[in-house]
């Protein structure tokens, strides 16, 4: 993750606020980092569905980041939304947050997760956003860039940002203990069936 000491350039896929600060407040516990947001296209819908267009998502959101900012030392990307599991709808509302590094080692990881009204799972089955399927008061703000609708249902015990950092905190738990066992790019694309937009390009030593 760099030179001990040094600081570490991080690249995020995303010029969304929440997603880059929460990458800094996340990153900064552990190492002096200077966080470089970068608007990646991705090949997944806009509302992705499901846990392998979630990790693509994400993946692919590292990945350019990393290609865009090549004096970073890691990048992130983050995705949000229905993932399969056991309740009604037969999803869980949740954040994918995948590390890449210039090894091109990846660490995945996920947020707290939460159930929707299946009426609103059904509009983002049909590709709404979240922050469009859901109906909320007027004055409550734009929950796609402040509190998220989960801050909103839960009167602001749990925010977007609080999920994202938690997914930011999982996707970073591996590195902390020994990044030396973590899935390489190829062996995650491999599990994934399908390849991304970018391709890792590791470091030259």
């Amino acid at each position: 993750m760099g030179v001990l000491g040094s600081k570490v350039l991080v690249a995020v896929g995303s010029v969304n606020p929440v997603k880059v600060r929460s990458v800094k407040r996340v990153l900064s516990r552990f190492m002096d980092v200077e966080v470089v947001p970068v608007d990646v296209r991705t090949s997944v819908p806009r509302q992705p569905v499901g846990s392998r267009d979630l990790v693509l998502g994400a993946l692919e959101r590292a990945l350019g980041a990393l290609n865009v900012v090549p004096r970073a030392h890691l990048s992130v990307g983050v995705e949000a939304g229905p993932m399969e599991f056991y309740t009604r709808t037969g999803f869980l509302e949740t954040q994918v947050a995948v590390i890449v590094d210039r090894d091109c080692r990846i660490s995945v990881g996920l947020s707290p997760s939460f159930e929707l009204d299946p009426e609103v799972v059904k509009l983002m089955l049909m590709g709404e956003e979240l922050s469009q399927a859901v109906r909320v008061p007027r004055g409550a703000g734009d929950i796609g860039e402040m509190i998220g609708y989960i801050g909103y249902i839960t009167r602001g015990l749990i925010t977007r940002q609080g999920l994202t950092e938690a997914a930011v905190a999982m996707a970073l738990a591996p590195r902390l203990q020994n990044p030396g066992w973590l899935l390489t790019v190829e062996e995650l694309v491999g599990m994934l069936g399908v390849k991304p937009l970018y391709e890792c390009v590791r470091a030259v030593s």
